[in-house]
């Protein structure tokens, strides 16, 4: 995986580890609610953890549900977004100088 910068793409795993980390003994089941509304099953989500085609699908539609979510894991989704956008223009402006 290229990370220019130290930066790498945001994963399914991330997004996990960022609604564990703020909703504490909610976090099981609000996670269970996220990936059910993007209709993306269990296995999916584990798979969604690397970078590949299928899983920046799956992440894609995972932070979209996260954004219309209760305001923390909207705020979650933002930080993550944020951190989407600056790896790729990181990425774009790294493959333009190689």
């Amino acid at each position: 995986m290229d990370a220019p910068y130290g930066l790498t793409h945001p994963t399914v795993e991330d997004a996990r580890d960022a609604v564990f980390r703020v909703h504490g003994a909610d976090a099981a089941s609000i996670w269970d609610t996220l990936l059910r509304t993007a209709g993306v099953t269990s296995a999916a989500a584990a798979e969604g953890s690397g970078a590949g085609p299928g899983s920046v699908d799956t992440f894609s539609r995972l932070l979209t549900v996260m954004e219309a979510a209760d305001p923390v894991t909207g705020l979650c989704a933002l930080a993550l977004r944020i951190r989407l956008t600056s790896y790729t223009h990181l990425s774009a402006a790294h493959r333009s100088l190689t």
